[in-house]
């Protein structure tokens, strides 16, 4: 079909809200509006916004949506303790705006119209992002306190820029500056959409290499020690060809390497003794622990659930004792009531093994991304190994197309 400029505007909002629906403080600040206003937008983009659904995508969608509504309505039957039914019907709400959203592009429009609207969200956030850092140093002395999910505080210059400084703040040159959160809850998730912006621009389009200089500049704003890591694996793949071409640029990448090198081993080493450490530290082991507990069907999809489950749950001696001695890092922290900051073994804790692992594979086997797929795969993968976004819609998603493209063999 021909696609006209409303249809380009509603189809760059509605990946707009997808990317913010994933970590952004848009739907931090307002989730159940925002997570409707996405669910009633892809029904929208469904009837409105294209053509009549072909028979096959039709097929594939109504039984991966019927898949994904047996599982949810089994996990909450088998669950354990008192679970909300309303946290599992707003992941069916996620799950369905997904499962339309990526209806209406794979009916509708292509793979690379699809990253085409992303890369020009992701620029956007970009661009955002070196204007939060920059006024940092003209608006700090003119912050508000806010805060967000009844115990999150943020400080704000007139709801246009967002900071945390008692958390965040470094110096550079004698200047003070925050580590950049743009519009997300915080750097290490700001940083995940600047690193599949850098993989867009370096791998799928044409490269502009000033852009990707812009890019690199404003990850090192975000200070996120996985953010660096990622972003050096993304270069070496965005010049390796290059590098071959002409090996005297092998230098050229020591000298841009050598640097990043070690800003990320001192950025590690430090962190090494943070809580933030130990925070990820303790979610891995004690997930994996309560995951040894209840391997089959997992203890429910109701996070609060959770927080309340594993501030009594006690990590297995033989597991905590096989982490430190092959580590050589000590576990520090003893409990918390907070959610866990790794989603995928979040995920097995909540569904169990066998339904975990099919979704892991769906994920693997997503098609939103079909260029360099090991490269984006490893790019998301870190990203919600640290950061509890794989339930989210942007995220989601991904997982919906990997199982849509499996069940398409089986569907006419």
């Amino acid at each position: 079909m021909r696609l006209t400029t409303r249809h380009k505007l509603f189809d760059t909002i509605l990946v707009l809200f997808l990317v913010f629906s994933s970590g952004g403080l848009l739907f931090a600040f307002h989730r159940k509006l925002f997570s409707i206003i996405l669910f009633l937008s892809s029904i929208f983009s469904l009837l409105f916004m294209g053509e009549k659904i072909k028979k096959s995508v039709f097929n594939t969608s109504l039984f991966s949506l019927l898949f994904f509504c047996i599982v949810i309505c089994i996990n909450y039957i088998c669950s354990l303790g008192d679970q909300s039914y309303i946290k599992y019907g707003f992941h069916l709400l996620n799950i369905s705006s997904c499962v339309f959203i990526l209806t209406h592009f794979i009916n509708n429009r292509d793979t690379t119209y699809f990253l085409k609207r992303l890369r020009w969200v992701l620029r956007l956030i970009l661009y955002f992002s070196i204007c939060n850092f920059i006024f940092y140093l003209v608006v700090k002395n003119n912050l508000s306190q806010i805060t967000y999910n009844t115990d999150k505080v943020l400080h704000t210059f007139h709801f246009i820029f967002f900071y945390n400084p008692e958390r965040s703040a470094f110096n550079i040159l004698g200047l003070e500056f925050v580590r950049n959160q743009g519009w997300f809850w915080e750097p290490g998730i700001n940083q995940i959409y600047l690193n599949i912006l850098l993989y867009l621009e370096g791998l799928v389009f044409k490269r502009n290499k000033w852009i990707i200089l812009l890019i690199v500049l404003v990850i090192f704003t975000t200070y996120s020690t996985t953010g660096i890591v990622i972003m050096m694996v993304t270069l070496f793949f965005i010049f390796r060809d290059s590098i071959k071409k002409n090996p005297v640029l092998i230098f050229l990448a020591i000298s841009i390497a050598l640097p990043l090198y070690f800003v990320a081993k001192l950025n590690v080493e430090e962190k090494l003794e943070t809580s933030s450490f130990q925070k990820r530290y303790f979610d891995l082991i004690q997930t994996i622990s309560i995951i040894n507990d209840y391997p089959l069907i997992g203890i429910g999809l109701d996070d609060r659930y959770f927080s309340e489950f594993r501030s009594s749950h006690f990590i297995s001696n033989n597991i905590l004792n096989s982490f430190e001695e092959s580590t050589n890092f000590e576990l520090k922290a003893k409990s918390t009531d907070k959610g866990s900051s790794n989603s995928i073994t979040y995920l097995i804790v909540a569904m169990g093994v066998p339904i975990s692992a099919f979704l892991l594979f769906c994920l693997f086997k997503q098609t939103l991304f079909p260029n360099r797929q090991k490269i984006i795969m490893t790019i998301i993968f870190i990203s919600v190994f640290t950061e509890p976004l794989l339930l989210r819609p942007f995220f989601l998603i991904l997982i919906v197309s990997g199982m849509m493209s499996f069940f398409s063999r089986f569907t006419k």
